[in-house]
């Protein structure tokens, strides 16, 4: 069979399509990731045959748009600079790949083009799902921003509501024209929301557990949970000389990261040296933009571009963090205390569940500051029953395997 995987977004995006990709190529499959340029080098050291579906520059102009953090204006960037310009490049690489009665399709739900290939040329397609945030339910909404309206309280009627202007707002004033005009042209019927594009109308793998994101009476009912991926380069990019000797030479220390795509982090990272400084605990700076980081580091914090957070978050004290849900799961493999300074996109959602699991607690942007930061990372390394909480889902993941799970589904579509 052979198999072509599309992610959209950052590595945190990409990672669990690669390691999906990775699982499938060991089990006899042909796989092709198809993806941003940016991650062609990825793709290369990992032995996955790889197709540039958008340019490397793209992927920077975006991540250097400082809107990309913004809760009210990032989905419309994303349906004009992602999704709007991916849908054409994913057709026609697909056209390109496909070896007809022989291919499944392994979208993101950001990736359109996935889904009007299933619908115009009877491609079996498995959409994946990285967080519970691209589940939408009238029952237990996620919470997408600091002042969402959307608590338990709020009549069913005004959540769909709600719904349905924000996704007016955000995605079908962007995309729902021209969606309509290459459906016209694939010989597709006109769709009333570009939300109807999301998820695929075969399978659905859900990449968390359902004690993280419960399934509600209203999600899709081709869904099915695989649980978190977690495959974040280990074998692939070790852990260098200097950081495995950092790690021994004293106390765990706290790390420290914005996510992979944040290049416009300066305030947290002084917020995470203050901190530091202020309960006298040693520092992990995580970063590829090494630009961000101040040139002199007080004693006992060190920056580093990247390492596997399989390898190293279990020799931490805790984690600090923007809160995406890749980073997220290897926190909670790990046993460890979480503190998130949750933005935009699933974040806020994420940041309300992990405070509700007992094993951490998160600060808003404007209250992401050294004192307030260092406050709470006592709290929360001096709790027992965090302690307690950590420990217990820690074990739920212990021989939990999302990728295989997830690899099963994908088989089961084999034409």
């Amino acid at each position: 069979m052979k198999v072509l995987l599309f992610p959209v977004g950052s590595h945190g995006d990409v990672h669990p399509f690669t390691g999906v990709a990775m699982r499938l190529q060991q089990r006899g499959h042909q796989v092709v990731l198809a993806t941003s340029g940016l991650f062609a080098e990825l793709a290369d050291r990992c032995g996955i045959p790889f197709h540039e579906v958008g340019s490397s520059e793209a992927v920077s102009r975006l991540t250097d748009n400082p809107d990309i953090w913004n809760p009210r204006k990032a989905g419309r960037l994303i349906a004009r600079e992602v999704i709007l310009p991916g849908m054409r490049l994913q057709l026609d690489a697909i056209r390109q790949l496909v070896e007809p009665g022989n291919t499944v399709i392994v979208g993101s739900g950001l990736g359109f083009g996935t889904r009007l290939a299933h619908e115009a040329f009877h491609i079996p397609l498995v959409t994946l799902h990285l967080q519970p945030t691209m589940f939408w339910s009238v029952y237990q909404s996620p919470r997408l921003s600091r002042h969402s309206l959307l608590g338990n309280n709020v009549p069913r009627w005004l959540k769909a509501l709600q719904f349905r202007i924000g996704v007016w707002m955000m995605f079908d004033l962007n995309l729902l024209r021209e969606c309509n005009s290459l459906r016209a042209e694939l010989g597709l019927p006109a769709i009333r929301s570009s939300w109807d594009m999301m998820h695929s109308p075969q399978r659905i793998c859900a990449m968390f557990p359902e004690w993280f994101g419960p399934r509600q009476p209203d999600w899709p009912p081709q869904t099915i949970f695989t649980g978190f991926p977690r495959w974040d380069e280990q074998g692939i990019s070790e852990v260098s000389p200097e950081l495995d000797q950092f790690l021994s030479s004293g106390d765990p220390p706290i790390a420290f990261t914005p996510g992979s795509g944040h290049t416009h982090a300066t305030s947290f990272w002084n917020a995470a040296i203050d901190a530091c400084q202020r309960t006298g605990r040693r520092g992990l700076l995580l970063t590829r933009h090494v630009a961000q980081i101040p040139k002199n580091l007080p004693e006992g914090v060190r920056h580093f571009a990247y390492a596997p957070f399989s390898e190293i978050l279990p020799r931490c004290a805790a984690l600090v963090y923007h809160g995406g849900v890749g980073t997220l799961s290897q926190a909670l493999a790990a046993g460890i205390p979480h503190l998130i300074m949750p933005m935009a996109h699933d974040q806020p959602d994420n940041a309300c569940r992990i405070r509700s699991l007992g094993v951490g607690d998160f600060l808003w942007p404007n209250q992401f500051k050294g004192r307030r930061l260092a406050s709470m990372l006592e709290r929360l390394l001096s709790s027992r029953e965090v302690n307690a909480a950590c420990q217990r889902y820690a074990g739920l993941l212990t021989s939990d395997d999302g990728i295989a799970k997830t690899c099963d589904v994908i088989e089961q579509l084999q034409p």
